[in-house]
C-alpha cells in the first residue's frame, strides 16, 4: 500500500535536494528529446571506412511492410546491376496483394482446426488470433516464401494504391471478417463451403483496393548508356528467375541472440504458428552468443553485402541518428536506464520493432564506430532517406539479423543441421 506519509516523505526528500529544483526548470516546457541532442547525433558526419552504394529511397508510408520492403531492397540491386540502371524499384504492392490473401487463409484454417479441437473462445489460442486480427508484421523467411510462391514485378507493372500504402483500413476490414467467420463456424455443417466464401470475399475486397496483379507483363527500360530494351510477356517467377535467381530460403538463415532458462545459445528455435503462408514454414532462427552475433553482422558488411535486420524502435533516432535515448533520458534524471540486449528482450522491452538493412560501417582500429542504415521511409526522413546509427544502439536494439550462409563458420552451419526446438508463440524472445 502506498501510504500518504511515504509520499510527503519523498516530497521533502525531492525538495531538499537542490538539482531537483534546477531540473524541473530545464524539463517542464520542453521536450526530453531536446535535452538529449547533441555532437553524437549530428548527422554531418556520413563518412564510412566501409559503405554501399543503393539506388533510390523507397516508401513504405502508412503500412507496417518494413520486412518486404528491406528484401526488395536487397533484390533491387541484382536488378540495377544486372540492367546497368541508374534507379529502379520492385512493386511492394504486388507482394502485399498475395500476402493479404495468404495471411487470411491461415487464419481462416486455424480457427476450423482449433474448432476441431474442441477449443472454445476462452481457449488462448483462439482469444490471441481473434484479438490480433489481421496485421502487417513479417519476417525474412516469409519475404522468402512469398517470393518463391508468387515471383515479383516491377513497380511500374503494378504500382501503389492509397489502399496498399495506408493499410490502418483493410486491415480492420479483413479482422471483422475474419471474426464474423469464427461466429459463423460455430453453426455451419460445411466449413469447406464457407471458407470459401469468406476467401472469395477476400480476393474481392484486396483486388478492388489493390487492382488484380499481372499473370504477364513486358519489362522495359532504359540504361546508362541510353539504351532503351524490353523482354516482353514475362511472368513474375520468370522475372525473378532471370533478373535475380537467388534461392532465399537456401542461402539465408535468421539468426537471434538471447539466453535465459527456456532458450540457450547454439540451438535453432521454430516459433510456432509463425508462417503466414498455408502449407508453408514456421520461422526458424539460430540462437548465437552475442559476439558471433555482431561477428556476422561486420563480417557480411566487409562482404560488401547488405544485412536486413530487426530492431527495437523503443529507442528512438534523433536528427537522421539511432541512439540509445532511453539511456540519456536516465541521465536526465540521474537513474541508470541502461539495458543489454539480451536485457531487453527478457523483460519484453521491444515495445515497438521496424525492419532495416546496414549497408555500411565505420571501422577506427577495426572497432565499429558508426554504422549506414537504409530505410524505408523516404526522403524526407533521416539524411534523404538514409540513417547513421551509433554502436552502443546496434549492440542493444539489433535483436534478430539474417545473414547468408555463406560468411558462417563450419561450426556455426553444422548447427543448422540440428531439429529445431518449438516454441510457443506467446513465449518468443527473437
Amino acid at each position: 500500500m502506498l501510504e500518504l506519509d511515504k509520499i510527503k516523505k519523498y516530497e521533502k526528500e525531492y525538495r531538499a535536494k537542490k538539482e531537483n529544483k534546477v531540473r524541473e526548470r530545464m524539463v517542464r516546457n520542453v521536450a526530453l528529446v531536446d535535452l538529449i541532442h547533441d555532437l553524437d547525433t549530428d548527422t554531418n558526419d556520413n563518412n564510412f571506412s566501409i559503405t554501399m552504394k543503393t539506388h533510390g529511397v523507397v516508401n513504405q508510408k502508412h503500412s507496417g511492410r518494413c520486412w518486404t520492403f528491406a528484401g526488395l531492397n536487397i533484390l533491387r540491386e541484382k536488378v540495377i546491376e544486372k540492367c546497368n540502371l541508374d534507379i529502379f524499384e520492385l512493386s511492394g504492392s504486388y507482394l502485399a496483394f498475395y500476402d493479404k490473401l495468404e495471411r487470411v487463409n491461415i487464419l481462416l484454417e486455424r480457427l476450423i482446426k482449433y474448432q476441431n479441437e474442441k477449443k472454445n473462445l476462452y481457449d488462448r489460442y483462439v482469444s490471441d488470433l481473434l484479438k490480433r486480427g489481421l496485421q502487417d508484421d513479417g519476417y525474412f523467411n516469409q519475404f522468402a516464401q512469398l517470393v518463391k510462391k508468387y515471383g515479383i514485378v516491377p513497380y511500374n507493372n503494378f504500382p501503389e494504391t492509397f489502399a496498399s500504402s495506408h493499410t490502418y483500413e483493410i486491415n480492420q476490414i479483413l479482422s471483422r471478417l475474419i471474426r464474423k467467420f469464427y461466429l459463423e463456424l460455430q453453426t455451419t455443417n460445411d466449413t469447406k463451403k464457407l471458407k470459401d466464401t469468406y476467401m472469395k470475399k477476400v480476393y474481392e475486397i484486396v483486388a478492388s483496393l489493390y487492382g488484380v496483379p499481372p499473370e504477364k507483363f513486358d519489362f522495359s527500360y532504359t540504361d546508362k548508356n541510353n539504351k532503351y530494351c524490353i523482354d516482353k510477356n514475362l511472368t513474375p517467377l520468370d522475372f525473378y528467375e532471370k533478373y535475380i535467381g537467388i534461392d532465399l530460403e537456401r542461402e539465408y538463415v535468421e539468426i537471434g541472440s538471447y539466453t535465459d532458462d527456456l532458450f540457450q545459445y547454439n540451438h535453432r528455435y521454430q516459433i510456432e504458428e509463425s508462417s503466414k503462408i498455408s502449407g508453408g514454414k514456421d520461422e526458424v532462427l539460430l540462437n548465437l552468443p552475442e559476439e558471433e552475433f555482431n561477428n556476422l553482422i561486420l563480417k557480411q558488411i566487409k562482404g560488401y553485402e547488405p544485412v536486413y535486420f530487426f530492431c527495437s524502435t523503443t529507442s528512438k533516432r534523433i536528427e537522421g541518428t539511432w541512439i540509445d535515448t532511453i539511456e540519456r533520458y536516465g541521465d536526465i534524471f540521474d537513474i541508470d536506464l541502461v539495458f543489454n540486449r539480451n536485457e531487453i528482450s527478457k523483460t519484453n522491452a521491444i515495445t515497438e520493432s521496424h525492419i532495416m538493412l546496414i549497408t555500411g560501417v565505420d571501422l577506427v582500429d577495426n572497432q565499429p564506430k558508426k554504422w549506414k542504415i537504409e530505410n524505408t521511409w523516404g526522403e524526407n526522413f533521416g539524411k534523404n532517406g538514409q540513417y547513421v546509427a551509433t554502436n552502443d544502439w546496434l549492440n542493444r536494439y539489433v535483436f534478430k539479423i539474417c545473414i547468408n550462409k555463406k560468411y558462417l563458420t563450419d561450426r556455426q552451419l553444422n548447427l543448422l543441421n540440428k531439429p529445431p526446438i518449438l516454441v510457443r508463440k506467446w513465449d518468443e524472445k527473437f
